[in-house]
């Protein structure tokens, strides 16, 4: 198993490497394939984010984080989260096949809500990284990027991309229809139920 830790705002430590590298071999039973895990360990003030990055080689990909007070307690918190739902999901994701055909490519922004002249901010306790810090004064010159990304919409049925989304722990996933071709988007809504956005294809100005 490859594993890489990172550790943000404090103090590289042995001690943490191997704690999580133990509770880790919990998650790395369920999976004869070799694993590639990213372990970032980030202090801000009282908190401490434990956040775990597991990739499969059938391209599945797990997340689960957690912060608490204490690092120990957020690494066991995170690793009892991502276990839970390699459990849930454990025969469907030793069965998994990634599907031929072309992924399509999106770009994902983040705006800063203080550049929004409409939006208020929302309080957050999580750990602020420092590449958010932005500079909001230059109001009336469009919303202010506090981070963007380019990345691979994943070629999935809608069943893989909900058991997808549901191992990133994420209330949405991004992915390329292996029906249609199309991308789409599959969110989990507030009565509990799984929604589906189908895109068709752009509109020309004429």
């Amino acid at each position: 198993m490859q594993t890489q830790f990172v550790f943000r705002h404090m103090e590289s430590s042995d001690a943490l490497r191997s704690y999580a590298e133990e509770r880790l071999e919990k998650i790395k039973r369920y999976f004869s394939d070799p694993l590639k895990v990213s372990c970032t360990f980030t202090v801000e003030k009282i908190n401490h984010l434990a956040a775990f990055d597991v990739t499969l080689r059938n391209g599945l990909a797990l997340h689960a984080e957690e912060t608490t007070e204490n690092m120990y307690s957020s690494i066991d918190m995170a690793l009892a989260k991502m276990e839970r739902q390699v459990r849930r999901y454990k025969d469907r994701i030793k069965s998994h096949q990634p599907n031929r055909g072309r992924a399509a490519k999106v770009r994902q922004a983040v705006f800063a809500v203080e550049s929004m002249d409409y939006a208020e901010p929302v309080p957050s306790t999580a750990p602020r990284e420092d590449s958010d810090a932005i500079d909001v004064s230059r109001a009336g010159e469009g919303p202010a990027v506090v981070r963007e990304k380019e990345f691979r919409a994943e070629r999935l049925d809608v069943k893989q991309a909900v058991m997808q989304m549901d191992l990133l722990h994420k209330s949405f996933f991004v992915f390329t229809n292996a029906e249609t071709g199309d991308i789409n988007v599959v969110y989990r809504a507030d009565d509990g139920h799984i929604g589906l956005i189908e895109t068709r294809g752009h509109v020309n100005d004429e």
